[in-house]
């Protein structure tokens, strides 16, 4: 093995026979990521793989917990240009596709580890370093080419490179990779588990142990031996799993996660955790066979014997180099299992039982003896604020929430209770409209729904003021961004319905069509409630969503969803379209068939559905100026309704024009109408209180509340008109907006 600088990188070179194979190793992995940018290497990695296009040399890249790596294996001139490639690109990423690849992400929904192995490292480390492998990245959309182009700066330099190559001398090699100083990677975050525990781990077939351990001999043979006890019993003797698989992951320079994994039938989930536990205890308290550590020696023997074995350790020496963990080299490795006694293993056995945890599918039905649960709640509760639980709620009777000044819990009663304090917070992911996840870095999540506590809205309030604005994001799938809504009515209906709800909102119009301009802080799932009931049943929506690729709209009739349209991908039924518009089915047809950009299409839509010309800018996320309708409540906006602030332009017909003005003005025939009809309910409530008509009790009950009501909605239609101030703000006569 030979190492050797080429442009300031590091480079170990084994020896070895044509093809030459290449790889460029950097130490940056899902462990150097927090939480709320979780995603953005694997983000770097595809965006430079999508810069070298397409290429018939054999080449991969690959994230995991702890480095990043180019890897190429051909022809030497054509590795070389490889090498320089993926260098030029890290230069000069191509950011104009990072929504497709941020897409492609989510699709591929990579794991840094297996799920039951990451979800095991969340028991021991949280949501900080190894530990973010038990999570999925939240938001990946939400990563900006600022974002990865910082990442890429400080991360992606010849200061944090390694290369390894395998096979016959090369030269021309070259690594034009930028200058940097990598950020110093905090000690890795524990949780302090006790051990030894049992867990649920719900990922479903599958059993596994988890411990931390320190770098010692005969640990390496102490997994290899447990793993292949358990293969024996549970694949070759009794049948009921196929592979076994054992593995020592870098935490930092002194500690590994050892972890031995089963996958098996349903129903012997039980089985394979007690024979797992067995066997661990046996090797703990008797340790290996002979035969079983002369098979152990011969097996490492033969590998390191195997000429490929000098390409895996200029591999492991290179990501040693970046990522500050240490490895053997292979002649370390030699003597070591040559002096393996059964002793060490014994002992690294031991070491192994003591720190483990095992994860099962679903609760144990009789856990090993004497091993306790993994604690699943916080140990206490903050101090602060009390929100208790509504009447009609999504969490158990007796629940409360608290917000204070170091964090806030979720009491679900007895012990049952999730606490996160603001110094270990890691994210405030919104799922929902109204629906928050609080997460923190020992790994709990604190559900928080607005509508599930009586003044919600201020416990949300205060949340959000607590945690830092860097680690609020919205989860992909609930982001509203590229999505606008459009309502087939004239202003001044959409102006009362704002005006009548707890959100402001910003218009624009063109007579026909009015357009809600996208506002971050408010959902559009919470726009849509609101708006509906005001705009009633007969009401005509549309939701239009632009992705990079696609353009599509959900119909909706009175606030609930009547068809929906994607172009080039889901086709919708015109005829429902052009029913709720008023346009030709044959016009709306041709519509559906436009091919193109959404930009294309979103501009037919605006011609053929009359839509206003603000639209497409909206959809591309644009700011437009607009029309500011400020939101005054329930009562607020019913007292505008009266004073005429939300009266129809003048010159429009229909009964509910008439009827508002008739409301607003409240002439002397008016008035004395209503005084009649009071007396007359209260004649009525009088005679069903002094009189049985046989009535039921509860149908009685109502029919006099129904009467009351009527009494009391009389008599405040006879009072005189409220005099309107003219200082009073006012909104312009509906015009055509250009």
């Amino acid at each position: 093995m030979r190492e050797v600088l080429i442009d300031g990188v590091p480079v170990f070179l084994a020896d070895g026979p044509v093809p030459l194979t290449a790889g460029l190793v950097f130490g940056v992995g899902r462990r150097d990521e927090t939480f709320v940018r979780g995603g953005i290497t694997h983000l770097v990695e595809h965006l430079t793989m999508r810069a070298l296009g397409r290429t018939t040399l054999d080449c991969n890249a690959s994230v995991d917990l702890t480095t990043t790596e180019f890897v190429a294996s051909g022809p030497a001139d054509q590795v070389a240009g490889f090498l320089r490639s993926v260098c030029r690109a890290l230069a000069d990423l191509p950011t104009d596709a990072l929504a497709v690849e941020a897409d492609v992400l989510r699709a591929e929904g990579g794991n840094a580890a297996p799920p039951a192995v990451g979800r095991l490292l969340g028991e021991f480390y949280g949501l900080a370093g190894v530990g973010l492998a038990s999570v999925r990245e939240p938001a990946i959309a939400s990563l900006t080419a600022a974002h990865v182009r910082n990442w890429t700066a400080t991360r992606f330099t010849r200061q944090n490179a390694a290369l390894w190559l395998a096979g016959p001398a090369v030269e021309g090699i070259g690594l034009p990779l930028a200058d940097g100083v990598p950020p110093a990677r905090p000690e890795q975050h524990r949780v302090g588990v006790r051990t030894p525990a049992w867990q649920e781990v719900p990922v479903d077939g599958r059993v596994s142990l988890g411990a931390e351990v320190p770098v010692r001999p005969g640990m390496a043979a102490a997994v290899e031996i447990l793993r292949l006890r358990v293969e024996e019993e549970l694949r070759h003797r009794r049948g009921v799993a196929y592979a076994v698989e054992g593995d020592r992951m870098p935490v930092d320079a002194a500690t590994r996660f050892a972890v031995v994994t089963t996958d098996v039938r349903p129903g012997h989930e039980d089985l394979a955790a007690h024979v797992l536990w067995r066997e661990l205890q046996r090797l703990a308290h008797e340790g290996p066979s002979a035969q079983e550590l002369a098979h152990e020696r011969a097996t490492v023997l033969g590998h390191l014997d195997d000429p490929r074995a000098a390409a895996e350790e200029a591999r492991a020496l290179a990501q040693a180099r970046v990522t500050g963990i240490p490895a053997l080299t292979s002649a370390a490795v030699r003597r070591e299992v040559e002096e393996l006694t059964p002793e060490q293993v014994r002992t690294s056995a031991a070491v192994l039982l003591g720190n483990a945890v095992l994860g099962v599918p679903a609760p144990l039905a009789s856990p090993p003896a004497g091993m306790p649960s993994v604690p699943e709640w916080s140990a206490d509760v903050v101090a602060g604020r009390v929100f208790p639980r509504r009447r009609v709620a999504g969490v158990p009777k007796g629940a409360r929430l608290v917000v204070g000044p170091d964090g806030a819990s979720l009491a679900l009663g007895g012990d049952a209770r999730i606490t996160v304090r603001w110094a270990d917070s890691v994210g405030l992911v919104q799922q929902a409209p109204g629906e928050l996840l609080l997460l923190g870095r020992d790994g709990f999540s604190l559900p928080l729904t607005a509508a599930d506590w009586r003044e919600g809205e201020e416990a949300v309030a205060l949340v959000r003021a607590a945690v830092p604005p860097e680690l609020q994001v919205t989860e992909d799938d609930a982001d509203d961004s590229g999505q606008v809504l459009v309502i087939r009515t004239q202003p001044h209906r959409v102006r009362e319905a704002i005006g009548l709800s707890r959100n402001d909102a910003t218009i624009v119009y063109n007579g026909e069509w009015t357009a809600i301009i996208p506002d971050p802080a408010v959902p559009l799932a919470v726009r849509r409630a609101a708006l509906a009931p005001v705009l009633g049943r007969g009401s005509t929506a549309l939701v239009l969503r632009r992705t990079h690729a696609d353009l599509e709209y959900v119909l909706l009739r009175g606030g609930t969803e009547a068809g929906r349209h994607r172009w080039g991908v889901g086709p919708g039924a015109p005829q429902l379209l052009a029913e709720a518009t008023g346009r030709p089915e044959h016009h709306v047809a041709y519509l559906h068939a436009v091919v193109g950009s959404p930009d294309d299409v979103a501009a037919h839509a605006v011609q053929a559905l009359g839509l206003p010309v603000e639209v497409p800018a909206l959809l591309a996320g644009v700011r437009v100026p607009g029309e500011h309708v400020p939101a005054l409540g329930a009562l607020g906006g019913a007292r505008a309704m009266a004073r005429g602030r939300y009266d129809p332009p003048p010159g429009s017909r229909g009964l509910a024009p008439w009827w508002q003005k008739l409301m607003q003005t409240r002439p002397v025939w008016f008035r004395g109408l209503h005084a009649a009809t009071a007396v007359l309910s209260g004649i009525a409530v009088w005679l069903l209180f002094t009189t049985d008509l046989g009535l039921p009790g509860r149908l009685g009950h109502t029919v006099i509340g129904l009467a009351l009501l009527g009494v009391l909605y009389s008599l405040s239609q006879v009072r005189p008109p409220a005099r309107v101030n003219p200082d009073s703000p006012s909104y312009p006569v509906d015009t055509v907006q250009r």
